[in-house]
């Protein structure tokens, strides 16, 4: 038996509406929406294209396909003008979920849109890749050893204050502090010295630390979620962007193995680490729009958390990260998107971005990827 390995089953439980995109658009002339019972329905494409062909609707079905934009009907819409009763179209689900907030926000009068698909399984379950939660704890990790640290990396701090300032050569540029990012994740976790180039991945101690694909989750704890922008005053700013998401009260299962002779950090350490970015985050950001929670064992997991969950810039300068934010939106944003976006309000507020991301669920608003985390040695 390998005794120096440690093995954990982790729990993460939704807390919010958690999304964790999986790149795949649902396109509006894809999914219906039934506003009786208020479920969106996805249908499996060959059955309903079958369907159609049986009743003539072949060239029509393949010309709505073809030339549906944001202005064309919904699949809803088309089915109903052409005589396809619900009772019909249930016969080639492939799964529904419930519409959550998200079309009683749009409104009557709004068009409908795309949603953003969650990450799936082979076999079409919803899951979180074991990626996504070990990119969680190691944001977390690198901001404790910044916060844990200052004196140490003072200079890479120093190095991404005065690249913020710097113009990017492309507009926008993905590529901002990339270098610099790289140095500083290299000198926090590039340590086990297994190859004499410091910059070479094989000697990131990270490597020890495994986390497994999350167990696949019902489709029933999906749900869809519209993004809402709430603002200092608590505005609140419906999007026609929508998500599909794990219900509040969702368990995701994992497995988590620490490697002794690679990783250094226990789990209480993985655990400290954690509290430790959730209590920044907090203080730094969503304490200024009274939203989040000073709780332990909170994490921040997957896409529209918002900007602070996703950086370590907080945890290298505290308050005065406002300012190096600001420069590097400045700096890579398109002018009429920094402007469209009132960036230049963020430093006389003393927060960035100025806005918080939510959504809402049964008539609450929520943070978006809130969960408490929880592990058991195995």
């Amino acid at each position: 038996m390998k005794d120096y390995l440690e093995h954990y089953e982790g729990k993460i439980y939704a807390l919010s509406p958690i999304y964790v995109g999986s790149g795949e658009k649902i396109k509006k002339n894809a999914y219906i929406y039934a506003p009786r019972n208020h479920r969106v329905v996805i249908p499996d494409i060959e059955k309903m294209y079958t369907a159609l062909r049986k009743k003539g609707l072949e060239r029509e079905f393949t010309s709505y396909l073809m030339s549906s934009g944001d202005r064309g009907p919904s699949l809803a819409q088309w089915l109903g003008s052409h005589g396809i009763s619900e009772k019909e179209w249930r016969e080639w689900k492939r799964y529904e979920m419930d519409a959550g907030e998200a079309f009683l926000q749009l409104g009557p009068r709004k068009k409908s849109s795309d949603i953003d698909g969650f990450c799936r399984d082979g076999y079409g379950m919803p899951y979180v890749p074991g990626s996504s939660i070990k990119g969680m704890l190691r944001t977390a990790l690198l901001a404790s050893e910044i916060e844990n640290n200052p004196e140490k990396y003072k200079r890479i701090a120093l190095e991404i204050s005065e690249k913020s300032q710097e113009r990017a050569k492309r507009i926008p540029d993905r590529a901002c502090l990339m270098k610099e990012t790289q140095k500083l994740e290299q000198q926090a976790f590039y340590t086990l010295g297994r190859e004499q180039r410091l910059n070479s991945a094989v000697n990131d101690h990270m490597a020890g630390l495994l986390v497994g694909d999350s167990e696949p989750i019902d489709l029933e704890q999906l749900t869809l979620s519209q993004k809402i922008d709430v603002t200092l005053n608590g505005e609140e700013k419906p999007l026609p962007i929508l998500r599909e998401t794990l219900k509040p009260g969702t368990e995701i299962r994992f497995s988590l193995t620490i490697d002794r002779t690679l990783c250094p950090y226990s789990i209480e350490k993985i655990e400290s680490a954690l509290d430790q970015f959730q209590k920044t985050c907090y203080d730094n950001f969503y304490m200024r729009f009274h939203r989040g929670t000073k709780e332990k064992g909170i994490v921040w997991l997957g896409g529209g958390c918002g900007f602070p969950t996703k950086t370590v810039l907080y945890p290298m300068f505290g308050r005065k990260a406002v300012r190096v934010i600001d420069q590097i939106n400045r700096n890579t944003l398109h002018p009429k998107v920094y402007a469209q976006h009132k960036h230049a309000k963020d430093v006389g507020l003393g927060v960035a971005p100025h806005i918080c991301k939510c959504t809402k669920y049964q008539g609450k608003l929520y943070d978006m990827g809130m969960g408490r985390i929880e592990f058991s040695r195995q």
